[in-house]
């Protein structure tokens, strides 16, 4: 999915104001995870709005397990787009329990810009906070925490769970 003539933060922006949607739901089979994207953070809910509106965000996996602080899913390494989120670091929003944000790419990226699709939900505050001002938070999850602790307890191998769980996103 390209940006076409323009660089992301103008396309993001002008997409943001056509499109202020900012709640979606994570329809997974164990229940679903309810989401409020934040309104300071324009960038990433543009481009997260966009890619669930395009779809994109359907029969995806939850495909990382991180040990009791995260669970990690979106678009993996050989499903990337050909661009990247500026960075939008807000200091009031931390990795809480229940946080949601972009992952990102360190190698040729200095100044620390989010994937477009890699997204995590943060379990265990204490565990995240280390992940402060180093991934963009742009939401919470407001209903569902029990599904997420479903997913973070699941069995994995390797931080890979060992029976993918699909979800697919919709705006609300």
């Amino acid at each position: 999915m390209r940006l076409f003539e323009k660089d992301p933060k103008t396309f993001l922006t002008e997409y943001g104001k056509e499109n202020p949607e900012n709640e979606v739901v994570i329809k997974t089979v164990g229940g679903n995870i309810t989401v409020k994207l934040y309104d300071k953070t324009p960038l990433h809910r543009a481009n997260f709005i966009r890619l669930v509106k395009s779809n994109y965000y359907v029969s995806r996996i939850f495909y990382r397990i991180v040990y009791q602080t995260a669970i990690q899913g979106g678009g993996e390494y050989l499903d990337q787009l050909d661009y990247l989120v500026p960075p939008e670091y807000i200091s009031e929003y931390t990795h809480k329990r229940g946080a949601i944000a972009m992952a990102r790419y360190d190698e040729g990226n200095p100044e620390k810009a989010s994937s477009p699709t890699e997204f995590f939900i943060v379990t265990n505050a204490a565990e995240a906070q280390k992940l402060n001002g180093l991934y963009v938070v742009f939401g919470e999850v407001t209903k569902g925490m029990d599904v997420v602790d479903k997913i973070q307890q699941a069995p994995e191998y390797y931080e890979k769970p060992a029976i993918p769980v699909y979800f697919r996103i919709k705006t609300l």
